[in-house]
């Protein structure tokens, strides 16, 4: 088939399907670019495989079960079937297509760490998603890691039921697990993969093993000691010995109930504390007197209140970087404990085109029953999750996720954490990272701004993004 299939652009599968630019074939399949017109599609491709072939065993079937599935990092499947092309019975499968993959950024450069948990985070929500639903992924490799626009998906075609054949020929791969040569196909295959992925993504070397013998891969030298730990647990021979899916994630987020950090960055460690105390306390000392004059002239401004309140601003968070970019990496930004770590955004905040609901009216310490001499802060400007229209069209139903953020004196907001996440990992962090842009007007007790605490509850379905702020505190 890799012979003759740079000859077939321009005909039509299955009266339906045209075949555009030749992306790839072996002897087994060939994959081109098509036409499919559907919302949030804006590539698509269709893969042939000969239905004669023993990989073709089961591979509709699979096919079928694997577009029931709907996850924001999932490759979609658009569509199948079986016809004839040239005289000759075939299988295909159309689906969203994706420009750039981690092969190909591999072959240039390795990735850095912060590259690297951006990427290693999107992927185990997939895995765990896939795993849930009683599938296994068995083709985890770079070249199946893809970039859809701004949003990082991995394949879908490979797709099988735990337990069954993935009809895969020829000699396993170092990403296929031990196992596999006996056809064992099990989550903890899809583990080894993602070990070997994860060692190659860092290093450009995969971990080094032989079928032959019963010594556990080595890790390739110069992985950094965090992704090493996770590898090391990846690629242990005995299947039963592998670190989950689930522990994985818990590795790459070990505490979500301890308090959450503050966004501002700290101060380097390595710098000798001693030497600067007497500046601090002299800096204190002058935050003190700033602080007291500020009191002052909030007290004198809340006995003649404007007229009209503040107005809110909605904006959009701005768009988050999924694919590895060619140059050198950004320094990692401070993150919430509770959350896998966005990449970095883009500086410039877009206005949001989707419907929002305006913050409701801040109350009186009389309807509330707050604390008297308590006046509620207000919202200035709420920040709306970044999520492509392609992402948001993956949704069935509502995705529910609420984030706890705590404001200081001066209405900024020093703390954000997840209070509930939701069903998507995908979502949850572009609802955190909006929420960390908000800006609110300040609490006041008895004439003075205080600190307060809200919750901010964003839902998310194909066509809308709603928000509704609630002040928990004073």
């Amino acid at each position: 088939m890799a012979t003759a299939a740079k000859q077939w652009v321009g005909q039509t599968v299955d009266g339906k399907f045209r075949l555009g630019d030749f992306v790839g074939a072996n002897e087994r399949s060939a994959v081109f670019l098509t036409d499919y017109q559907a919302p949030g599609v804006r590539k698509a491709a269709i893969k042939l495989v000969a239905a004669d072939s023993p990989e073709a065993a089961g591979l509709l079937g699979r096919w079928h079960h694997a577009a029931e599935l709907s996850h924001p990092h999932l490759i979609r499947i658009l569509a199948m079937g079986r016809c004839e092309f040239n005289a000759t019975p075939i299988l295909y499968v159309v689906t969203e297509y994706a420009d750039e993959n981690l092969a190909v950024v591999l072959a240039r450069r390795p990735l850095g760490p912060a590259e690297a948990r951006g990427i290693l985070g999107p992927v185990v929500d997939a895995l765990s998603y896939i795993h849930s639903k009683g599938f296994v992924h068995t083709r985890i490799k770079p070249a199946n890691i893809m970039a859809e626009e701004d949003l990082l998906k991995i394949s879908s075609d490979g797709l099988c039921r735990i337990g069954e054949s993935s009809g895969a020929l020829g000699k396993p791969s170092a990403y296929d697990p031990p196992e596999a040569a006996g056809g064992r196909i099990s989550p903890a295959g899809d583990v080894w993969s993602l070990g070997m992925t994860l060692c190659e993504a860092l290093t450009q070397r995969l971990a080094s093993w032989e079928r032959t013998n019963q010594a556990e891969p080595a890790l390739p030298s110069g992985l950094p000691s965090e992704f090493a730990d996770i590898a090391r647990h990846c690629l242990r021979r005995d299947p039963q010995l592998r670190w989950s899916i689930a522990d994985i994630a818990t590795r790459l987020n070990p505490n979500p109930a301890a308090a959450p950090k503050q966004i501002l960055p700290n101060s380097q460690s390595s710098f000798d504390a001693r030497r600067y105390v007497l500046p601090a306390m002299i800096v204190l000392l002058l935050l003190a007197l700033i602080l007291t004059a500020a009191r002052m002239v909030m007290h004198h401004s809340s006995s003649h209140p404007p007229s009209s309140a503040a107005p809110v601003t909605t904006m959009q968070a701005p768009p988050n970087s999924i694919v590895p970019p060619a140059t050198t990496p950004p320094k990692p930004k401070s993150e919430p404990v509770n959350s896998q770590p966005v990449p970095a955004a883009a500086p410039a905040i877009a206005k949001s085109a989707s419907p929002v609901q305006p913050p409701p009216a801040a109350p009186t310490a009389s309807s509330t029953g707050a604390a008297p001499g308590v006046t509620h802060g207000k919202v200035l400007q709420q920040v709306l999750p970044n999520a492509a229209q392609s992402a948001r069209d993956t949704i069935r139903g509502t995705v529910r996720v609420s984030v706890k953020v705590q404001v200081d004196e001066s209405g900024a907001v020093t703390q954000a954490t997840i209070d509930s996440r939701g069903p998507s990992q995908f979502f949850a962090d572009r609802a955190l990272h909006a929420a960390q842009l908000w800006k609110f007007a300040p609490a006041q007790q008895d004439g003075r701004a205080v600190p307060s605490e809200w919750l901010i509850h964003f839902e998310i379905d194909s066509a809308n993004i709603n928000v509704r702020p609630t002040e928990t505190a004073p």
